[in-house]
C-alpha cells in the first residue's frame, strides 16, 4: 500500500495554526501567573514543591515521539520566565568540580536567570544572605566529591538557607552529575519528597551512625547518615530522610528529649522534591 501524499504547504499552515494555539495559551497562562502573584502580596514566587507537582503530572501524561525531557526543558523555561515575571532571580553557583555540569544545570532548570559564578561555598550561601530574597545558589550535592560544605548549613537562625530542590529534576540518564539549590525559604510537600537533617553530638559523646539512625527510626523519621564532619570538638552528621521536616516537627522535640545526652542538636537542612526519570522514545 502507497504511503499518503501530504501537502507541504498545507502541514505548514497547520503548523502556524497549532503555534498560534500555543500562543494564545501562554499569553492566557501569564495573565493568571499575574493574579496569582497579585494573592501572594509580597510572599516568594518560587514553589518548588509545586514546580515538581507540574512536572510529575505532565511526564505521567506524555505520549508520542517527541521526548519527555524535551517537555520538561519547555516548561523549565516556561515556570523560570512567569516566576521572573514576579520578581528578578539570580543564581549564585558553585562547584568546585564539573562546573560546567553544574552550569549546565542550573541554565536548565533557571533558564535566562543571571548566574554568578562563586570560588567557595561561603560566597555563594553570603550571595543568598545579601540578595534580599532575590538569589539562590545552586551548589553540588551534599556528600559528593565536592560537597562538603553542607556544615554550613547547621545554623539555628530560622531565616538560614536551606535546600529546597535536587537538579536534575526530570533525568534522561545523559549525566550523574547532581546538583541541590539553596535558598531563603522553605518548601512544602510535593508527595514524594526527602529532606536532609544535621545531627549534632558533642565532644565525647561516641555513637555510631547506625545507632543515631535506630533512634531517628524510633522518632518516626527513618532514614541513613551520607556524611560524617568534625566542626571544633562536635561531630556534624548529615541524614537523609523520607518526607518533607521543618523547624516545628514535633519529632524532632522527641528525639531531643529522649535522646538528649547523645544528641546535642537537630537542625533540618531543607527538603526536596525526588526528581523523576523521563520515559525513553
Amino acid at each position: 500500500m502507497s504511503e499518503p501524499e501530504f501537502d507541504l504547504d498545507d502541514l505548514r499552515r497547520e503548523i502556524d495554526q497549532i503555534d498560534d494555539r500555543l500562543h494564545d495559551l501562554l499569553m492566557e497562562r501569564a495573565a493568571v501567573v499575574q493574579r496569582i502573584a497579585s494573592a501572594k502580596r509580597g510572599a516568594t514566587p518560587m514553589r518548588p514543591e509545586r514546580e515538581a507537582q507540574i512536572l510529575r503530572r505532565l511526564i505521567a501524561r506524555h505520549r508520542g515521539p517527541l521526548p519527555a525531557v524535551a517537555v520538561a526543558y519547555v516548561w523549565r523555561e516556561l515556570i523560570s520566565a512567569l516566576t521572573r515575571m514576579q520578581a528578578p532571580v539570580a543564581v549564585a553557583l558553585h562547584a568546585a568540580h564539573h562546573t560546567l555540569d553544574h552550569f549546565d544545570i542550573a541554565r536548565s532548570h533557571f533558564g535566562a536567570a543571571h548566574i554568578d559564578f562563586h570560588d567557595t561555598p561561603a560566597q555563594a550561601l553570603r550571595a543568598i544572605a545579601e540578595g534580599g530574597g532575590q538569589v539562590v545558589a545552586v551548589m553540588p550535592l551534599p556528600a559528593s566529591d565536592d560537597g562538603a560544605w553542607w556544615p554550613l548549613l547547621a545554623s539555628t537562625d530560622a531565616a538560614r538557607p536551606r535546600i529546597v530542590a535536587r537538579l536534575p529534576f526530570v533525568r534522561d540518564g545523559s549525566s550523574n552529575v547532581e546538583s541541590v539549590v539553596v535558598a531563603p525559604f522553605t518548601t512544602g510537600a510535593s508527595g514524594d519528597d526527602a529532606s536532609y537533617l544535621i545531627i549534632v553530638t558533642g565532644a565525647g559523646t561516641e555513637i555510631s551512625r547506625g545507632r543515631l539512625a535506630d533512634r531517628l527510626s524510633a522518632a518516626g523519621m527513618p532514614g541513613q547518615c551520607i556524611d560524617s564532619r568534625q566542626r571544633g570538638g562536635d561531630t556534624l552528621h548529615l541524614f537523609e530522610i523520607d518526607g518533607v521536616l521543618d523547624d516545628r516537627d514535633s519529632r524532632l522535640g522527641a528525639l531531643l528529649s529522649a535522646h538528649g545526652d547523645e544528641i546535642a542538636q537537630v537542625i533540618p537542612a531543607g527538603s526536596y522534591a525526588r526528581p523523576v526519570t523521563a520515559p525513553g522514545r
